[in-house]
């Protein structure tokens, strides 16, 4: 696929972030000192911000957050600033789809195949391959229907409302109504509609996996 962009997903960035916090032991000063979860938002937010406004917005929380997170900084700044993984890749500022959901479908799709094979005999290449060929000509339907003007499927009521606050932030931006330590604690606020969003994503995913496993026993 030499025209596939290759690009990190929202839900798992943010999953990262709060998996650290959790991992330096900062989760009761997270939910308990609204300015450090504030901060910490801020942090998460930097990838919605204009891709060139990223690393000035990253200094500037670097110069005002508590200590007691300098340790999280210095993993966002080996992992996302400069070394592992490049800004383009999880700043969410200009792109059409900001998570993975569609490859999750996937996902999804072959582990209920293996859970259901499993009830009566053990999936092999064969099975496999026929699988992957029934996607195939799913998806070369999908494209000949989009290539005759077929619309293409619905965002769902939250992502449009997200979407919406977004643009009108954007929009204030560049309106220059507000300068960019606005737009990124304007940002921050979709930060928090985004982690609630995470939090039933994986309860729903956790809810999955135990139900994927019972079929299993």
């Amino acid at each position: 696929f030499p025209k596939a962009l290759h690009s990190d997903c929202m839900f798992h960035f943010i999953q990262a972030i709060h998996r650290r916090i959790s991992a330096l032991g900062l989760s009761n000063d997270y939910l308990h000192n609204e300015n450090i979860r504030d901060q910490c938002r801020e942090l998460i937010a930097s990838s919605l911000m204009p891709i060139n406004e990223v690393e000035n917005q990253f200094k500037r929380l670097q110069a005002i957050m508590s200590t007691l997170f300098g340790d999280l900084l210095l993993y966002f700044k080996h992992q996302w600033m400069y070394c592992v993984v490049p800004i383009e890749m999880w700043n969410f500022h200009n792109v059409d789809h900001r998570t993975n959901n569609s490859s999750e479908d996937k996902n999804t799709l072959l582990s209920h195949f293996v859970s259901n094979h499993n009830r009566e005999n053990h999936p092999n290449i064969w099975s496999f391959m026929q699988l992957i060929q029934c996607e195939h000509v799913h998806f070369e339907h999908i494209s000949i229907q989009l290539d005759a003007g077929a619309s293409i499927p619905k965002q769902s009521k939250k992502t449009k409302v997200f979407q919406m606050k977004f643009n009108n932030l954007q929009e204030r931006f560049l309106k220059k109504e507000m300068n960019c330590n606005q737009l990124l604690i304007g940002l921050s606020e979709l930060a928090t509609t985004a982690e609630k969003k995470n939090a039933e994503k994986e309860n729903a995913r956790n809810v999955n996996t135990i139900h994927v496993q019972e079929n299993g026993e």
